[in-house]
């Protein structure tokens, strides 16, 4: 039948009576504020998951007080003053192999894992420094601050009486698939000016892209074959693609000092250009018993579909320092960076409205807005490093560093009533830890080392129990799955390999 609630908003119900109308509305919220929060992926939850080229990677991007070479238009504009060359560059490739597993997070002993190969491309740069003005140096730049990619895919099958209503027992069959895509590319311009010998400035201004694409599915089905076919079944289906555009402002300020240098990076909060996106989300279950000695099975489906949805993937205000102790040679090299990030309100990261739209369809116990709107919240964050820089000769060096890289996101509280797509994953504190070696030659160098990371969380909730299902438990759980607990341990590890190979294709005048 189709029902109103107190809106008059419609509502799909298939065989549902009005007595268990609201007792549905809780399930329904509880259930997809759970499936909602597995977005293990989209933004990483962490600001320094990534360096940008190799010379930058080496020293574990502790690079704010200099030595950032191409990758200064990130670090610190003002440092783009040191390159006082004009050159076309390209830094290559970073490899990366790395490791998810959250173990228990799909039931018992039934790990959420995955393995991967990734390759990054890094950065090319255009430096430019005019005879006229030599204390101005302009860089132009493209380069990929983040390319991640993930897919979970795990089914999981048993024989058990878990329909109590249906004599005997039933094949059971659970599914669970997520795939997570997230890019950001940044391109623009910079310059840095030397105010003294001691002092300089500097300003960037870029272009972010930022592309992400999300896709969740989860399935259960308890059956029989013989002689006469039984089936319920349960899904759980979210799937977005959003892009934004917005436009990225960095100061720097550099100085100098006897065998110290210092530099600031004052990062301003992004501003919105344009950017939009597709949503749609289901839930739906049908032939499920929720009442003992009550015969009458229930079902039901709520779903709903926008285009053209705002899309706003904000990044915060961040004041870095950094510190560079040089000794009286200069061939060794201590560095020093610190990052305050400045917390972000909880915002729309997704901002459907209550119009469907050309393509759009709703029905839903609440309103679009409110149904498929998803919510974001980045709280502050302090990262910092340690690295080392050791010019063995004008042609080999050696380097390494450390930094912390600790998330910006937290698991979602316990959920209220109604409380809808709360915006949340595996968050993990992350320590990388960095070491290798460049070597010149005349028109570029050669650079190869390693990344080490590691990280883990204890007690997270888990994303869906298809190890214990049963066929109602209530109206916080979803059917035919097992009750949520909290006994996830998520660990994170990854070996990144560098293969830089930076070639200047600007001969020297």
């Amino acid at each position: 039948m189709v029902l109103k609630d107190k809106r008059g908003l419609n509502i799909i119900q298939i065989k549902c009576s009005k007595y268990i109308y609201y007792k549905h509305l809780v399930l329904i919220c509880f259930s997809l504020l759970i499936f909602g929060q597995n977005q293990a992926v989209a933004q990483g939850g962490r600001y320094w998951d990534q360096n940008l080229n190799s010379e930058a990677a080496l020293l574990s991007g502790n690079v704010v007080a200099g030595e950032g070479g191409i990758a200064a238009i990130y670090y610190n504009p003002a440092t783009i003053s040191q390159m006082t060359k004009n050159n076309l560059s390209l830094s290559a490739n970073l490899f990366s192999l790395y490791m998810l597993k959250a173990e228990n997070a799909l039931g018992q002993n039934y790990p959420a894992e995955r393995t991967q190969f990734n390759v990054y491309p890094r950065i090319i740069t255009l430096t430019m420094n005019p005879k006229k003005k030599p204390d101005l140096t302009i860089e132009l730049a493209f380069f990929t601050v983040t390319n991640e990619y993930l897919q979970f895919n795990k089914g999981f099958s048993i024989t058990d009486d878990i329909i109590a209503s249906n004599p005997g027992n039933e094949y059971y069959a659970g599914e669970y698939y997520l795939r997570s895509k997230f890019q950001n590319y940044y391109g623009g311009a910079g310059f840095g000016y030397k105010l003294s010998n001691s002092l300089a400035i500097g300003f960037s201004g870029m272009i972010s892209y930022k592309d992400d694409q999300f896709y969740n599915l989860i399935t259960a089905d308890a059956f029989t074959m013989d002689p006469e076919q039984y089936l319920a079944d349960s899904r759980f289906h979210i799937k977005y693609n959003e892009f934004d555009v917005r436009l990225v402002t960095k100061f720097g300020f550099h100085y100098k000092a006897n065998r110290w240098s210092f530099g600031t990076n004052i990062n301003l909060p992004t501003l919105k250009i344009f950017g939009n996106g597709t949503v749609v989300k289901q839930f739906e279950y049908s032939n499920i018993h929720k009442y003992d000695g009550i015969p009458l099975a229930s079902g039901l489906f709520y779903g709903s579909r926008q285009k053209k949805v705002p899309s706003h993937f904000k990044d915060p205000l961040s004041i870095a320092a950094g510190a560079n102790f040089y000794s009286p040679s200069g061939n060794s090299i201590l560095l020093f960076t610190a990052e305050y990030f400045f917390g972000i309100k909880e915002y729309k990261y997704i901002e459907a409205s209550d119009d469907p739209g050309e393509d759009g369809y709703h029905f839903a116990p609440v309103g679009a807005e409110e149904w498929l709107s998803f919510n974001a919240v980045h709280k502050p964050v302090f990262n910092a490093g340690i690295a080392f820089k050791q010019i063995v000769n004008e042609k080999l060096t050696i380097s390494g560093g450390f930094r912390t890289d600790f998330k910006y996101t937290d698991p979602a509280d316990e959920p209220g009533f109604m409380e809808l797509n709360k915006r949340a994953n595996y968050a993990i504190n992350v320590y990388h830890l960095n070491s290798g070696f460049s070597r010149n030659f005349k028109r570029g160098a050669i650079t190869m080392g390693m990344q080490f990371s590691y990280g883990q969380e204890k007690q997270q909730n888990q994303i869906v129990n298809l190890s214990d299902p049963v066929e109602y438990i209530s109206s916080f759980i979803m059917p035919l799955t097992g009750q949520i607990n909290d006994q996830v341990l998520a660990r994170y590890f990854d070996v990144s390999l560098y293969l830089g190979f930076l070639f200047n294709f600007m001969k020297e005048q």
